[in-house]
């Protein structure tokens, strides 16, 4: 039988921006990745390591990349990510790491970090790696250890022990860490360190002050140079003008040499991804390398550039077309002859935000971008700048011709969709349970959707309160066309219904959409009557009020007899708020419902095609009307009336 070929994508990438991305689709056997990333990160905790170690270039973006493809699912994987995550206190002493580095058992990290629970061979491979470190420390002594991660530790005890070759270094830990996966350095390794010029001369002298502080101009160059930048240089070029201290580091700019393996890989790449990240310090460097843009040019690759959703600290003055500009301007800078975009970049992604959404944070703070460009314009924001995973690899897949990729994409984001009509009294406790909800069992991206359907109660207002959440507002709008209206907004694999009136229990949310996740059924409904007796139920709702406890108790059973008689199916629950879809399944029904009987709607239609649904039990603490139960009678008489309407259509 013969093996599908591996779709291989190369990624230029920052630290974390990616990270999502990564995580989606590094356990996919036939997707290969290959991040590629510059070292010259020189932050707080970073630099330090490389003031401490001679040649040393930054190795924070390379870990947290590393860490981001560690397979999660073995015991050594999750004790590898813990170890390059973990940070050193403000308080830790010297011989705190001395006793760290010599792995003793009695050390409170090594404790913690359970590093004795790794394969012999593991540990002994660790230690050994540590042993390079310790024997470069003891010495000198002269680190600050405050906020330095063990992964950047690791990487120079591996830059060490390989005689001070970063590449050779990063070969090493990909091979303890049993990647499957890889990220590679850009460069041959040499250690330069970025500077940069603002449009008004002033001069950003590390990546560390142009990563965290917001800059009142633009960024107009950017430079790698040799060496640091003193403060005797700084206080010499403070006299001269901009012309001059453009002039001065054009001179002294280096352009590091290509490493060969990002070469190969990038002329074998299906596909070429520019990441959003920090541009003028985790992209943009990595485009003054020499030779990448002619071997970009050269690759048969799909190519797409992915911008930011938010103004970054380094970009608070750009747009999309401004950002675009400089794409350009640092691929062909130094080059004689200079290249179109249209041979680097095949497809812009751009991130069209959502303007319906009442929650959405200040325009201000989006890239705008200019409406008559041929850009490619998605909807993707999860909030605070990150993407959907899912979202951006389908349309990527789609785009490259790869459709056959996006069936194995694992379910990675849940759209949880929550209906609300005057629900002053409950809805804040509903909100702040969802806000504390983990999916424990799967590593989900949560998607909270809420549609008002036309409070006048005072609910809209506590929910502008929850900026976390989407949030939409219709007028004089039902339940269903509430529900209706979050399924269209809605970026998740899965879509979960869950209702605003604090009668079920949020953790039952994993209960409804395990046997998605497991792929044992594609739509399942959480049912109340499993654990609970309906008559008592019922009897607390309705205590006072006999001829309505008489229709509810009695009506609910006349529903379902005529769900089973019309269409042999048998469900306890069918009037259950609390469900869960395959999305992809949910989104191909056409819906019409406005009020409560769109839940029949529905689960008529999953029967007409012949779709398998389960029930799992949920817990249920029924109100009374008083206290604003919404279904009435007459509702359940529509419920009633579509059952047997749809039968004969």
């Amino acid at each position: 039988m013969q093996t599908q070929k591996k779709i291989k994508i190369s990624l230029f990438s920052g630290g974390s921006g990616n990270d999502r991305f990564i995580s989606l689709l590094k356990n996919i056997p036939d997707v290969e990745i290959n991040i590629v990333v510059n070292g010259y990160d020189d932050g707080k905790s970073t630099g330090e390591l490389r003031k401490f170690i001679d040649g040393m270039l930054g190795p924070s973006d390379f870990r947290k990349n590393l860490s981001h493809l560690i397979d999660l699912k073995t015991a050594n994987g999750r004790i590898f990510k813990d170890i390059l995550d973990y940070r050193f206190s403000n308080n830790t002493k010297s011989s705190e790491l001395i006793s760290f580095l010599k792995l003793k058992k009695t050390n409170q990290i090594v404790q913690k970090l359970k590093i004795y629970n790794l394969t012999f061979e593991k540990f002994l491979a660790l230690k050994e790696y540590l042993s390079f470190f310790l024997k470069y420390y003891l010495p000198k002594r002269k680190l600050k250890i405050a906020d330095i991660s063990i992964g950047n530790i690791l990487i120079s005890s591996l830059f060490l022990k390989n005689g001070k070759n970063f590449n050779k270094a990063l070969q090493d830990i990909h091979f303890f860490l049993d990647l499957k996966n890889n990220v590679y350095n850009i460069s041959k390794g040499e250690n330069l360190y970025l500077v940069a010029v603002l449009e008004n001369g002033e001069i950003i002298p590390d990546e560390e002050k142009l990563v965290n502080i917001k800059h009142k101009f633009r960024i107009e160059n950017i430079y790698l140079l040799k060496n640091k930048l003193n403060n005797k240089n700084l206080n010499f070029l403070k006299k001269k003008s901009k012309n001059y201290k453009l002039n001065y580091f054009s001179k002294l700019n280096k352009y590091p040499n290509l490493n060969p393996i990002v070469k190969e890989k990038i002329l074998k790449s299906d596909i070429i991804i520019y990441g959003p990240g920090t541009q003028y310090s985790s992209l943009f460097p990595s485009y003054l390398t020499k030779d990448i843009r002619d071997t970009i040019v050269k690759s048969k690759a799909k190519k797409f550039l992915i911008t930011n959703i938010f103004r970054d600290n380094d970009i608070v003055k750009e747009n999309v077309e401004s950002i675009i500009n400089k794409f350009n301007f640092f691929f062909n800078k130094n080059k004689k002859k200079k290249v179109d975009n249209k041979k680097l970049i095949n497809y812009y992604l751009i991130n069209k935000f959502d303007e319906d959404d009442k929650n959405l944070l200040k325009k201000s703070n989006y890239l705008i971008f200019d409406k008559k460009k041929q850009f490619t314009l998605l909807d993707w924001e999860k909030g605070k700048g990150l993407h959907y995973p899912n979202w951006l690899a389908k349309k990527i897949f789609t785009l490259s011709n790869k459709n056959s990729i996006i069936n194995s994409l694992p379910k990675s984001v849940i759209s949880i969709i929550i209906p609300s009509l005057n629900e002053k009294r409950a809805i804040s406790k509903v909100l702040k349970k969802l806000q504390k909800l983990k999916i424990n069992k799967f590593n989900l991206v949560i998607e909270f959707i809420i549609v008002d359907g036309g409070s006048n109660d005072g609910t809209k207002n506590i929910i502008k309160k929850f900026k976390e959440f989407k949030f939409y507002n219709l007028n004089n709008a039902g339940k269903g066309e509430a529900l209706k209206y979050g399924i269209e907004k809605s970026k998740g694999d899965i879509i979960a219904f869950f209702p605003s009136d604090n009668e079920y229990n949020v953790d039952d949310i994993e209960k409804v959409i395990t046997p998605i996740l497991l792929n044992q059924s594609k739509a399942v409904y959480g049912s109340r009557m499993i654990k609970n007796i309906l008559e008592d139920q019922l009897s607390k709702i309705y205590k006072n009020n006999t001829l309505t406890l008489f229709l509810s108790k009695y009506g609910g059973k006349l529903i379902n007899l005529f769900i089973l008689a019309l269409y042999n199916k048998s469900i306890s629950d069918p009037f259950t708020s609390l469900k869960a879809f395959d999305a992809k399944l949910l989104k191909s029904l056409k819906l019409f419902r406005k009020g409560f009987d769109l839940d029949f709607e529905i689960l008529v239609k999953l029967q007409k095609k012949k779709c398998f649904f389960l029930e799992v039990p949920v817990n249920f603490k029924p109100r009374t009307p008083k206290q604003g139960k919404k279904i009435t009678a007459l509702d359940g008489l529509k419920c009633l009336y579509y059952i047997i309407f749809s039968k004969f259509l």
